[in-house]
């Protein structure tokens, strides 16, 4: 799971640098803006994996579409080929 800890999510995204992307549309698990939002998240955080299992998913395969959990073995494969 990924919890956000976004308790400066206004400053960030209006005044310092902003997103690339429509992170609160995207953002593949939950933003906590404050500490005991945080603290109940990481309390349940096997409801709330369950509850953004399909953000986490659409975020992966937008965002990270060959990440697949092989490169380290393809790499050293390549490595002893040579």
């Amino acid at each position: 799971p990924i919890l956000f800890f976004t308790y400066d999510l206004e400053h960030y995204r209006d005044e310092l640098r902003g997103f690339y992307f429509d992170f609160e549309a995207e953002a593949p698990g939950p933003m906590c803006m404050t500490s005991d939002e945080l603290i109940d998240a990481l309390r349940d955080v096997g409801s709330v994996s369950a509850q953004y299992e399909h953000r986490y998913e659409a975020f992966r395969e937008k965002f990270c579409p060959w990440d697949d959990g092989g490169a380290a073995a393809r790499a050293v494969d390549w490595l002893l080929q040579q």
